[in-house]
């Protein structure tokens, strides 16, 4: 009879924990693509076949190229990327079909001066987003209904990354990630910064030295904000320009940056708080991080 009794409350916990663990599966609705590893992130493209459109005419932006996933139903993040000062979007190519094919609808967009400074390149990123953002609307655009507008990102190059930290201040609900590379910005305080970022520093600056930019930016950022500092060793101003650089260092954590804060993916956690310093012969220098989230 005891051992009847203890075997029905055996059963009866472990269907309790099988439920436990369904109410808890961390599965993302917004989960794209296969498991991700090591070689996967480390690869110049994605999963994905990727299309392409130029933006035809300003929309309180420069022109611009939209790189998009193609051969899917599905819809995706937006994700807008920004040049610097005298900068074109051509200094960024490489990360528009990258993110494309990781399954990001990505815009690289110009700024409508090249030489405007941070704050107004925040003001035009936002509109280049939105421009995505309101594509997936138009039944004759080859990004309909492919964008969840629920659900974006914003990088950033140099002024640009000034830009990008400036826009992480404004309180959008769908800007679920940030990553500004080698920031330059006068103002290094950002504490209405609730976005999840990742800031990429090059150690040998010239242009916008890690001391008084990208080091002191992500200090500026709230302590309680999901926040990463990865500095790339011996590595001048335009370091994370191109995802492939570093041995793919910059492409790896950006991109499972954005895929477990755009897409919250929980896969992509051990990337996210990855990042390391190897005791020789590494390409990163430093790094910083409220991880663990």
């Amino acid at each position: 009879m005891t051992r009847t009794i203890r075997r029905g409350v055996l059963v009866a916990l472990v269907a309790l924990l099988a439920l436990a663990n369904l109410a808890c599966d961390p599965t993302s609705p917004y989960q794209r693509g296969p498991n991700p590893t090591e070689a996967s992130l480390l690869a110049a493209s994605g999963p994905y076949t990727v299309g392409t459109v130029t933006v035809p005419t300003s929309a309180g932006f420069g022109v611009g190229t939209i790189y998009y996933p193609t051969g899917t139903s599905e819809r995706f993040g937006a994700v807008v990327v920004f040049p610097g000062f005298i900068e074109s979007s051509a200094q960024l190519v490489d990360w528009g079909p990258r993110l494309a094919s990781n399954g990001f609808v990505t815009i690289l967009a110009n700024s409508t001066n090249v030489f405007i400074f941070p704050d107004q390149r925040s003001t035009e990123q936002l509109q280049a987003l939105d421009y995505v953002r309101s594509q997936s609307a138009v039944a004759s655009s080859p990004i309909h209904d492919k964008v969840d507008t629920s659900r974006s990102a914003i990088i950033g190059h140099s002024m640009g990354g000034g830009g990008t930290l400036i826009s992480t201040t404004t309180g959008r609900a769908d800007v679920k990630a940030a990553i500004p590379l080698a920031p330059w910005n006068l103002t290094t305080s950002y504490p209405a910064d609730r976005t999840p970022t990742l800031v990429y520093a090059c150690q040998s600056d010239a242009i916008a030295p890690v001391a008084q930019h990208a080091s002191p930016s992500y200090d500026g950022i709230p302590s309680t904000t999901k926040k990463s500092y990865v500095s790339i060793a011996n590595a001048d101003h335009f370091c994370a320009n191109s995802p492939q650089s570093s041995a793919g260092t910059i492409g790896k954590f950006a991109v499972a940056w954005l895929k477990r804060f755009v897409d919250d993916d929980q896969r992509y956690t051990p990337w996210v708080c990855g990042a390391s310093k190897p005791a020789t012969g590494t390409t990163i220098d430093e790094v910083r991080s409220t991880c663990p989230f």
